[in-house]
């Protein structure tokens, strides 16, 4: 047996071994809180009854293979089909008579008795009869997916916009535990990731910068539930949830700017949490190890329970903790220490659910969500392997946190519902950098620490929202939603850089800063003015909204819907910097651009949707979007050129989709068509000079044009399925500008980010084996080539990967077990997803370095339910 297949051996035994574990503790737990529901059950049935239904069983099991009961939501679903349930699982057909060998071949009783109380130990449940579908065709149909993303439960397909949704077991099945390892098999939308907490999306070409660490906000909203996560001034972490109990993730293609504001300019991801369940006590857990190749070994586990607390008065709780640990991939090149971005962190959830009537409902949600990297090393030297740095002398760990609280009430009238929802948002991250290369270039071997630069970033925001909406909720063809909104951000910012030398020297603790204290000047005052750099920036940003969503049904046929949020937002912030760097470029003076902007505006949304019968259906929407406006982070002066403000920047999507299904609802073919119109889009400058400031400022304009397809298949073979997704994207510049290296950008220039040809197939084949259901699946993703930045300095992506995987679940067993396997990017595939190629501030020699994906990666996952 190989090193690798005895490590994965070892793998599934301990994960086993903590789940196990976890069951023996559990299992008592349970059973008392449920002793008294049991006792009447167990009253009512007879023990001999029970052990003749359990023989009985036992002898149909040893004589024929019985399937077992499908659930609603299957153990495995398929590799990447979105917004689907698996079909039913494979099945053998019975003969009419059984053989005179089966029959011959049929246990004792006194056998079968025997077997069925070892059975009964460990817990197996005899199936429900006629488990498989008895018709084939009902069994092969697609299940409907029920959303939230128009603000109310709808059918994903009835919905006049591009929606991919994924359901958190689907998620759990397939080992995925960040956002970046799925979000990409929606057509459409690419993603390059950094450290935890640190995620760039592009949907649909509109971006201007791909960096995971970039300074502007994200143009992709990050939402969990109706709270947004998005910073509106300067980007800070995001959330990158487990998919442990979860209920699924949702990404909305297109400006959602009527139903959430400015904080989804280009779409958005919404993380739905699994709610309470009244009147039950439930209990989840899992283990999962990680290996990428050549890289770090890491076991991520979890536990979810259901509390009801108050069943009379139906009040319940849901607790999830995750203890997460994420392998390191990248290497120290100087030192050859191994895997030194490994990470660590967990994440607490807890809703508490009361519904004292029919028409009452409280609900509120805390979560809690902290991250740790000793090292925080993203990029490599080349970009294509391997995965080593070089470039870094000093240590660079992270630490970042956030948290959210929201309390939602809802009050069900007669045929509409007030819904309120207050939340508090905070995220505190503190993250230190190596700027030797970026200033000086890369250092030669020996170069000492102690003359390296180091940047210490203090990024804090906190963040209050209320929102209260009145809807409707009968099933009239007029169906209405108003509502008002109210959002306050505060933000802090700090940037300083300095070396070690001269922090040692002047810095805090040093002794002329001691005696320069005891004189009467501030410590403070030298340590800011004596740095490379010092920058500082507070800032406030407020938005105040009523918005209204309408829709009418004509001749059962046509729907027509209308929308419309008018909002007001207002900026104030700014930059204080000063430092040896800033006083060199600002004629010895500190900068200081503190101001204010405010803005007004009208977010229309506009759709309506045809259908040609219950199978096809053609829609047609056009909607805008807008993201948050600011104040530059360099002074304006009449030399420079640089604005005061910049604006916010907006996006028109024009949307034509048709919606088919085919052969009893077995086939699913939708093709949808865009045209988004980028205007002021929101670009980073520099000023020219010996040292250039980066700056914000509306620039040129873009468009984004293309098609989206989608296939979803259940053949007719019993526990297949099979999925294409699949899309194409011109974004391009329309307008000439100087980029901020004095690059002239053409017109036709490509959009960072976008991917001009992007899909993703999957199969999947599930089938009965005993008691268990066992699944496989297999899928290929493709990402095109696209550019880092809009002067192309580096050319990303343009790769595919390879994934499969098997399942082992069973319902039958009272714990209900699940092994999960995964294999992803098996051809071991390297491409860079974001990169920077520039020169250095002091010597101008060429520094360049290029975040990779993830290499190949063995994920097994040990879990279950009771």
């Amino acid at each position: 047996m190989t090193k690798n297949k005895k490590n994965v051996l070892a793998t599934v035994t301990q994960s086993m071994a903590y789940c196990c574990i976890a069951t023996a503790i559990a299992n008592p737990v349970l059973a008392f809180a449920q002793q008294e529901q049991t006792a009447s059950n167990e009253a009512a049935a007879p023990a001999a009854s029970s052990k003749a239904s359990d023989t009985d069983f036992l002898t149909e099991l040893l004589a024929t293979p019985e399937q077992p009961a499908q659930e609603s939501n299957t153990s495995a679903t398929p590799a990447t089909e979105t917004a689907t349930t698996s079909p039913a699982p494979a099945s053998e057909e019975k003969p009419a008579e059984a053989s005179v060998e089966a029959q011959a071949s049929e246990p004792s009783a006194a056998a079968t008795a025997d077997v069925t109380e070892s059975l009964d130990l460990i817990g197996v449940k005899k199936p429900a009869e006629n488990s498989v579908a008895a018709a084939p065709i009902r069994g092969r149909q697609i299940d409907e997916i029920v959303v939230t993303a128009t603000k109310r439960e709808e059918n994903l397909r009835d919905i006049p916009a591009s929606i991919s949704a994924f359901t958190g077991e689907k998620l759990e099945n397939e080992g995925k535990l960040s956002l970046n390892d799925f979000i990409q098999q929606s057509p459409g939308v690419t993603a390059a990731q950094g450290n935890a907490g640190f995620t760039r999306i592009t949907m649909r070409g509109i971006s201007t910068d791909t960096s995971p660490a970039a300074a502007t906000p994200s143009p992709v909203g990050i939402f969990i539930g109706d709270v947004s996560f998005s910073d509106p001034y300067t980007a800070n972490i995001v959330p990158d949830l487990s998919a442990f109990d979860l209920s699924g993730v949702e990404i909305l293609k297109g400006p959602q700017g009527t139903l959430f504001g400015g904080s989804a300019l280009s779409g958005a991801v919404r993380y739905q949490l699994q709610e309470p369940v009244q009147g039950e006590w439930q209990f989840r857990a899992f283990s999962q190890y990680n290996h990428p190749d050549d890289g770090g070994q890491a076991f991520t586990t979890g536990g979810a329970v259901n509390i009801p607390l108050l069943t009379d008065h139906n009040l319940a709780l849901r607790f999830v903790y995750v203890d997460r640990h994420y392998p390191g991939v990248y290497d120290n090149g100087r030192t050859g220490e191994k895997d030194i971005d490994h990470a660590s962190g967990n994440q607490i959830r807890g809703i508490l659910l009361w519904e004292p009537s029919e028409n009452w409902k409280f609900k509120y949600t805390h979560l809690f969500q902290k991250s740790n990297t000793p090292q925080a090393t993203f990029t490599a030297d080349t970009p294509n392997g391997p995965r080593s740095n070089s470039s870094k002398i000093l240590d660079t760990p992270s630490d970042n946190h956030f948290s959210m609280d929201n309390l939602e009430m809802n009050y069900n009238f007669e045929s509409m519902r007030l819904v309120s929802q207050t939340a508090r948002v905070v995220k505190d991250a503190l993250f230190y950098g190596d700027y030797t290369a970026a200033l000086f270039g890369n250092p030669p071997q020996g170069y000492p620490a102690a003359l390296a630069a180091s940047s210490e970033v203090i990024d804090k925001s906190k963040a209050f929202s209320q929102e209260i909406r009145l809807q409707s909720t009968d099933d009239d063809a007029f169906k209405w939603l108003v509502g008002a909104y109210y959002f306050d951000y505060d933000g802090y910012f700090n940037l300083h850089i300095d070396t070690p030398a001269t922090t040692g020297l002047l810095g805090p603790g040093s002794l002329i800063n001691t005696i320069a204290g005891l004189l009467g000047v501030p410590g403070q005052f030298i340590n800011e003015n004596t740095s490379l750099l010092n920058g500082e920036s507070i800032s406030s940003s407020k938005e105040i909204a009523i918005f209204t969503d309408l829709n009418y049904n004509l001749w059962d046929r046509l729907d027509l819907s209308v929308g419309a949020r008018f909002y007001s937002t207002k900026v104030t912030g700014g930059y204080v910097g000063t430092g040896i760097l800033i006083l060199a470029e600002n004629n010895l003076s500190p900068t200081n651009t503190i101001g204010d902007l405010k803005e007004r505006g009208i977010n229309p949304k506009f759709s309506a949707t045809y259908h040609f019968s219950d199978e096809i259906s053609l829609y047609g929407m056009a909607a805008k979007g807008f993201r948050f406006g600011g104040v530059s982070s360099v002074p304006s002066t009449a030399s420079n050129g640089v604005p005061p403000t910049f604006k916010s920047d907006t996006l028109w999507n024009y949307e034509l989709g048709l919606r088919t299904s085919w052969l009893e609802d077995t086939l699913h073919a939708d093709i949808t068509g865009f045209y988004l119109f980028y205007k002021n889009p929101i670009i980073t400058q520099a000023t020219t000079g010996v040292i250039p400031l980066s700056y914000s400022d509306n620039v040129s304009s873009a468009i984004s044009r293309g098609l989206e397809l989608s296939l979803l298949w259940n053949p007719p073979v019993d526990g297949l399925s099979m999925s294409f997704n699949g899309g194409m994207t011109d974004a391009h510049i329309t307008a000439p500008f100087e980029a901020a290296n004095g690059d002239q950008v053409q017109p036709g220039q490509e959009m960072p980010g976008a991917a001009r040809f992007q899909y993703n197939s999957s199969v999947q084949y599930l089938r009965p084996v005993s008691f268990f259901l066992v699944g496989a699946n297999a899928g290929y993703t493709y990402v095109g080539k696209g550019y880092n930045n809009l002067t192309h300095d580096v050319e990303i992506n343009g790769f595919g990967t390879l994934s499969a995987g098997l399942t082992f679940a069973s319902d039958a067993l009272s714990f209900k077990p699940k092994i999960a396997i995964n294999l992803s990017n098996i051809l071991n595939v390297t491409a860079a997803t974001a990169g920077a190629i520039g020169k250095s501030i002091v010597t101008q020699s060429k520094t360049e370095q290029y975040a990779l994906n993830p290499p190949r990666t063995i994920t097994v996952r040990v879990s279950f339910d009771l």
